[in-house]
């Protein structure tokens, strides 16, 4: 299939010019013109290009792309990646916001809905978008037994902040690192019990502490896998191309 066929799909179906986002989203570096298989990564490091290369993957979608509000200079690391691209043949897409913010794949409604989470609804707005999710527990149930089941779906906690309340019936969730002030603040407002995200940031111990929030971090790589796999089984299925999931792990 024609490249430009699919990165207008993709533009289209996430709706990548709806977002304010430092991410240059969209086709980031292209290839010989033609898409035969479809990768899917959370970074574009050096592991995941190469290894869609290796794969047969004429085609590399990404969360975390290469290009971020300013321009690189094609040197060292930078260099090695687009580097392999080409070597590779490997066209880059990128999709930030856009994907965490999706309806149907994003890494939050998928989290929401493998938490088995009720009443599930737009949450944590950045410039007029909702990036997250909220939902409901079938009923209350201590943080303890809240967190084990979020290790289920997600993987191992990195950290558990508890300065809310024990019992646990509301959840929020903005997959990555989402620490701001602005969103600690609208989990407050809006009374949200447990907030589930990826990756702390140093101050983010001491907002939580003063607001009174619980937060379940489980890991920025891990939290993002979700929209990863679940755009990659979209794509397979609306445009029949072969995709796969491209795996080169972070401990962060």
């Amino acid at each position: 299939m024609e490249l430009k066929k699919v990165t207008d799909y993709l533009d289209n179906y996430l709706d990548i010019d709806a977002f304010r986002d430092d991410s240059a989203n969209g086709l980031q570096v292209e290839n010989s013109g033609t898409v035969e298989k479809i990768g899917l990564s959370v970074d574009a490091c050096h592991d995941s290009i190469v290894k869609a290369g290796s794969r047969g993957c004429t085609l590399l979608v990404v969360h975390h792309g290469l290009f971020w509000g300013k321009q690189e200079l094609v040197l060292d690391y930078f260099y090695k990646r687009i580097r392999a691209l080409v070597k590779g043949d490997v066209a880059l897409y990128a999709a930030h916001l856009p994907l965490d913010g999706h309806p149907e794949v994003g890494h939050n409604i998928q989290i929401a809905r493998k938490v088995g989470l009720n009443n599930i609804e737009p949450f944590a707005q950045y410039y007029g978008k909702a990036i997250g999710v909220k939902g409901s527990l079938a009923e209350p149930q201590p943080l303890g037994e809240v967190a084990r089941s979020l290790e289920q779906a997600i993987g191992k906690c990195s950290t558990l902040l508890q300065f809310g309340p024990e019992k646990i019936n509301s959840i929020g969730i903005v997959s990555g690192s989402a620490t701001e002030p602005d969103l600690f603040r609208e989990l407050k407002l809006q009374g949200i019990d447990l907030f589930v995200s990826g990756e702390p940031k140093h101050g983010a111990y001491y907002l939580a502490q003063e607001m009174g929030l619980n937060i379940f971090y489980g890991g920025h790589y891990l939290t993002e896998t979700f929209g990863m796999k679940a755009l990659g089984e979209h794509l397979e299925t609306a445009l029949s191309i072969p995709v796969e999931f491209i795996d080169a792990p972070c401990i962060f």
